[in-house]
């Protein structure tokens, strides 16, 4: 058996932050994975996605001031730059690394960490006993005083076993399925209004670009939208989209009532305004026969497409598997301000496995750097 001060169960991002940030030399870090913060290499379209210069609760499913007061995204920026990682911010205040490489961060986190690395290590058990922690693995046993859980989302196994209590993990900034979307697949919308509502009538809504699946719908406004499902645990509902939110009802009105004079064809009424797919989805979803001759569409037709730009729906009935957080996981309530379980003394929880999830843009990752930060500092 090897006994180590503190043990560090997870070696991604939060994990990782909470071993630099500690003073404590004795420390052991065990991850089933064969690298350290392997699934940063995959943030960001692989370029690392740090932080964001926005952050603040508002884009967090649960208020986290005062743990950003300890270490906000400015002091997480400081810190990596003494680790002698140069970043930048776009013009949306997403931050990456200069070289645009998640490889980058991955390379300054291995090159300063002290911790005794055990990869590839999958856990089997762990016991509380006699105020210390024994985590045994597939091959070898270790026991420590101390024990941060830093495995990410879905750890319920790990939760369980220790007899704690979490709100369920549902995935998160992930794509959202539909039965309607076929003759739209690989279809894109840009500048669009995305309204989403859930099965408890809850609503939110977002601006930007949607891509159309076979079954679904894809995109940063999806992802972020798709939280709303995430945080009451069911992925029913709708979602629609203004395709022109820049535009009044009426006035489109007039506008498709002048555009009806200039073509021959109803089918091409949108040509110049909307692809093909999306043409023919606006049609259909508006009960309009596009063969009948554009001198014959009436101003109820007229009406009626001009709502079904303003509005064109989708039901939702699922989520891909792609997702990139899991919501739910260990309330804060339960935690000291240290992230210390109130019901097991030393035992610890960092990043995605605490019930803390945000939008996407860096704020995810802002979480585990502040609160693997502040547990490392308090061990």
């Amino acid at each position: 058996m090897k006994e180590y001060k503190v043990i560090i169960l997870g070696c991604g991002a939060a994990g990782a932050m909470c071993a630099l940030s500690t003073k404590e030399k004795s420390v052991a870090m065990i991850d089933s994975n064969t690298k350290v913060a392997k699934k940063l290499l995959a943030t960001g379209n692989g370029r690392c996605n740090l932080t964001n210069t926005n952050v603040n609760s508002s884009f967090y499913n649960t208020n986290i001031d005062k743990f950003l007061k300890r270490f906000d995204n400015n002091q997480a920026l400081d810190f990596f730059e003494r680790l002698g990682l140069e970043t930048y911010a776009d013009e949306e205040g997403r931050v990456y690394p200069i070289s645009n490489s998640a490889k980058s961060v991955v390379d300054v986190i291995d090159a300063h960490l002290q911790a005794d690395l055990f990869l590839g290590a999958k856990v089997k058990k762990i016991i509380y006993e006699n105020k210390k922690f024994v985590v045994t693995t597939e091959k070898e046993t270790f026991k420590a005083a101390k024990l941060v859980i830093a495995t990410g989302g879905n750890s319920k196994e790990i939760l369980s076993n220790l007899g704690i209590k979490f709100a369920k993990f549902m995935p998160s900034l992930v794509a959202l399925r539909g039965k309607e979307t076929r003759d739209l697949n690989s279809a894109k919308i840009s500048n669009v209004l995305v309204r989403a509502e859930n099965c408890k009538g809850e609503t939110k809504q977002e601006v930007g670009e949607v891509l159309f699946k076979e079954e679904g719908v894809s995109g940063i406004v999806i992802f972020n939208l798709s939280t709303l499902f995430s945080r009451v645990g069911d992925f029913h509902g709708k979602i629609s989209i203004d395709l022109l939110p820049k535009m009044t009802e009426k006035a489109l009105c007039e506008k498709l009532s002048k555009r009806r004079t200039l073509c021959t064809d109803t089918n091409k009424l949108f040509v110049g305004m909307f692809v093909g797919a999306v043409s023919n989805e606006i049609f259909k979803q508006a009960k309009t026969n596009i063969n009948t001759p554009p001198q014959k569409l009436s101003d109820d037709d007229i009406k009626s497409l001009a709502k079904t730009i303003k509005n064109l729906q989708f039901d939702v009935c699922g989520a891909y598997d792609n997702n990139q957080v899991f919501a739910g996981g260990v309330p804060l309530s339960d935690l000291t301000d240290n992230l210390e379980s109130k019901k097991i003394p030393n035992l610890y929880f960092v990043g995605e496995i605490c019930d803390v999830d945000g939008v996407c843009g860096g704020y995810n990752l802002q979480w585990a750097w502040t609160s693997g930060h502040i547990v490392g500092e308090s061990l």
